[in-house]
């Protein structure tokens, strides 16, 4: 209805129809081509991508705590949750098996974290309020005289 039929054309050859984990490689390598304008050597290793939220909140999940006496460093990944903010906030936290939340989107499996469950929730535009929270504090003025100084 949208006009998007050349995407399920030819067994949807333009976007495939394999799903693959956050970090498999693909295919075999970097193409010749794409090697020769990214100036890399050809079949050097390409990885399935994440979105931005996602490759953040990876970091988060999965961020090496030992040492640093923080109440999860001797939780399971489970039970930390992620909040990476930028044009939206976005709230994820994994599990082992599926968990259903009115609302929240998910769960989703290997999405962020292969082989456990993603479950997420948000909220649009909270960038802009983040702007507004900054650009509000009494010492905005002098740090933005300062930045522009430089």
């Amino acid at each position: 209805m949208i006009n998007l039929e050349d995407f399920v054309a030819d067994n949807y050859c333009k976007i495939g129809t394999q799903v693959v984990s956050p970090g498999d490689p693909l295919g075999k390598g970097l193409t010749p081509e794409a090697a020769r304008e990214l100036g890399l050597p050809a079949g050097i290793a390409v990885a399935a991508s994440l979105i931005d939220a996602h490759a953040g909140g990876l970091g988060v999940i999965g961020a090496d705590v030992k040492g640093y006496n923080l109440p999860c460093e001797n939780q399971p990944i489970t039970s930390r949750l992620a909040v990476i903010c930028g044009t939206s906030s976005c709230h994820m936290g994994i599990s082992q098996s599926p968990i259903f939340v009115p609302g929240i989107w998910g769960p989703y499996f290997s999405a962020m974290v292969p082989g456990f469950w993603l479950n997420e929730g948000g909220q649009s535009v909270t960038g802009k309020l983040i702007d507004h929270v900054v650009q509000g504090h009494a010492a905005y003025p002098e740090l933005q005289a300062k930045a522009s100084a430089r």
